[in-house]
């Protein structure tokens, strides 16, 4: 009787930890980072070590606008330039496949799972010294520090942190979003933009093509076998392997041919 009591409690334990099991591989396995309805890119914070200036842009959205205060040339600036930025990580991250968009996690709706990439400008020299880094006036030398968090009814969770640091001569294509202010950068200032965006936007890439996001949904499906199918029946016939029973045609009986009469 005592054997039977322990056999029952262990086999009981042993359902227990497999159901605990199963449901920690529900929420820690698959799930752990599913593919998101959307990518939105949120705009970037400037760290005070950098240097951003413009001065033909600030001089053309004088002569659009109007006068406005020096104060402000340097806070129009930077806007413009994270314009430039979130245009180009968005025409990247859309060119691989995945929906992108401007925003911020504020406007964010939580009915479904979305994944925030946000990010701040700054040396990419740690050791660089104040001003030394930037962009514009003959300055370089700047990476982004992103972050990407997702968001759910389920919760926030950071994904990953990342730095992007531009190559050379890789500028990525985008345009910024249109308004009062779309007055074109200098040309080295958008370059240099547009290279931290498609550094920025590489990464967002890879990172999705570890998480298997851009695999389509039907991928390995019932449809996936059809192009396969198609390539085999090129030359007009199938090999022998590979016609059923269904496909077999039964041909006629021949008919013996009359011979003339004499």
């Amino acid at each position: 009787m005592r054997l039977i009591v322990l056999c029952a409690a262990a086999l009981l334990l042993a359902g227990c930890a497999e159901t605990a099991s199963t449901s920690r591989d529900k929420v820690f396995g698959d799930a752990v980072s599913p593919r998101p309805k959307a990518i939105v890119v949120s705009d970037f914070t400037v760290s005070s070590d950098l240097v951003v200036i413009d001065r033909g842009y600030t001089a053309r959205l004088e002569r659009k606008i109007g006068p406005y205060p020096t104060f402000e040339r340097k806070q129009r600036t930077l806007e413009r330039v994270n314009d430039e930025i979130v245009g180009v990580i968005v025409a990247t991250v859309r060119e691989a496949g995945l929906e992108a968009q401007a925003g911020s996690a504020e406007g964010v709706s939580l009915a479904e799972r979305v994944v925030v990439a946000s990010g701040r400008l700054k040396p990419a020299n740690p050791s660089a010294k104040k001003n030394e880094a930037g962009i514009g006036g003959g300055h370089s030398g700047v990476a982004a520090e992103m972050s990407l968090l997702s968001m759910s009814g389920f919760g926030r969770k950071t994904l990953v942190s990342f730095d992007a640091v531009p190559e050379g001569g890789k500028k990525g294509a985008g345009s910024a979003p249109g308004g009062a202010d779309s007055v074109k950068l200098s040309p080295d200032v958008e370059a240099a933009a547009r290279k931290i965006g498609r550094a920025a936007g590489d990464k967002i890439v890879a990172y999705a093509k570890e998480q298997g996001w851009l695999e389509k949904p039907d991928a390995g499906g019932a449809d996936a076998a059809k192009p396969a199918a198609k390539e085999s029946d090129k030359d007009g016939e199938k090999p022998a392997s590979q016609v059923t029973g269904a496909q077999m045609v039964k041909l006629p009986t021949r008919k013996p041919v009359k011979k003339p009469a004499v």
